[in-house]
């Protein structure tokens, strides 16, 4: 699984979106290319660019934008200056004189001058390329960022769903396992470290899709669709596995930003994930048993607000605790009440009596 589009800076993934198919620029870009023909447009205030000196020359166009208006000035070799809401085409076929200051890769005189005048800018800049028919993006420092054909996208997007799909139907069975040895009160290390691996990889494949998303525009309903129904509620029992099993000193929120920095080597190897657990040497993971606090539990109760769970654990301690409670002694909890302590007690007794075959995501 690449990195890529899930690691992408803040600004390119803006930029993709506003380049996706279905926007009016991206329907001018597809024209330009199927012409055969090169752009430089530069989504920027244009004062911002005149006292820079970057731009000189070219007409002043100043009219609303419109797909077919900026394919049409596409045709001029010069640049075009869009504004950064993409409402108004300000000028045409103008020069380009970015700071040389500014070093870049790039060979051809498009790209070249459109990197450096990001750099220079901040701002976003579209190259598509004449001879090759690439659209190529730069933001900022970043770029350059290659669009993809939409067909190779949507492909990709397809797999990457079948994966995390592979992926959830392991998160069931593991997470099935988990409860009922939660249960029993013979819940192992290795249970929860292989747990927190598969949760992993699965939300960095939703994040692999999600940026595909983005950039698929209307194109993407779909793989939207299926990967709300493949990835739903997984988020929240990750959320509530590394509450449950993080050692007392460690911060499941310091753990899971640790976690998401793992690279697919680490989260492979048993003892990474048990050390950034909290847990460091404890010999076989298989032999070495975890307590439950009880959160993977509650986070299934129906209606149950997040405080409340923790001003129940806080009180009772672990999913033990939680079991040996009285109603009344839910009741005493803050926040609880009696309707709610009998409402928590059913939704505990029916996880316990769940069916092997269940599913418990």
């Amino acid at each position: 699984m690449s990195p890529r589009r899930r690691d992408l800076p803040a600004e390119l993934a803006g930029a993709l979106e506003m380049v996706a198919p279905g926007t009016e620029i991206r329907d001018a870009i597809e024209n330009i290319i199927r012409a055969h023909n090169g752009a430089l447009i530069i989504v920027a205030n244009p004062e911002k660019l005149e006292r820079l000196g970057i731009i000189s020359g070219g007409m002043k166009v100043g009219l609303e934008f419109a797909a077919m208006r900026l394919y049409e000035l596409a045709k001029m070799d010069g640049a075009i200056v869009v504004s950064p809401d993409l409402s108004v085409i300000h000028y045409a076929n103008v020069q380009l004189s970015p700071d040389t200051k500014f070093e870049s890769g790039e060979t051809g005189m498009r790209h070249l001058a459109g990197h450096r005048t990001a750099q220079q800018t901040g701002d976003l800049v579209i190259v598509v390329s004449e001879r090759r028919r690439v659209v190529s993006l730069y933001q900022g420092a970043y770029g350059p960022h290659v669009l993809e054909d939409i067909g190779v996208v949507l492909g990709k997007a397809n797999s990457a769903i079948a994966t995390l799909e592979k992926f959830t139907r392991r998160l069931r069975e593991e997470a099935r396992n988990l409860t009922v040895h939660e249960y029993d009160g013979s819940v192992t290390l290795r249970e929860v470290v292989g747990a927190v691996g598969t949760f992993e990889y699965s939300v960095r494949i939703a994040e692999e899709i999600e940026a595909m998303v983005r950039e698929l525009g209307e194109e993407g309903r779909l793989i939207e669709m299926q990967l709300e129904q493949a990835f739903h509620n997984v988020p929240e029992q990750y959320d509530a596995l590394l509450r449950d099993y993080a050692a007392d000193d460690v911060s499941h929120k310091e753990l899971r930003a640790k976690l998401k920095t793992f690279t697919s080597e680490q989260l492979s190897d048993t003892m990474e994930i048990t050390q950034a657990l909290g847990y460091g040497s404890v010999g076989q993971t298989e032999d070495f048993f975890v307590k439950p606090r009880g959160y993977r539990q509650l986070v299934r109760v129906p209606r149950l607000p997040r405080k409340v769970a923790e001003s129940l654990i806080a009180e009772f301690g672990s999913l033990e605790g939680l079991l040996d409670a009285s109603e009344e002694d839910l009741d005493d909890v803050e926040g609880v009440g009696q309707a709610r302590a009998r409402a928590i007690q059913r939704g505990l007794k029916r996880q316990r009596d769940l069916e092997p075959s269940s599913e418990v995501l």
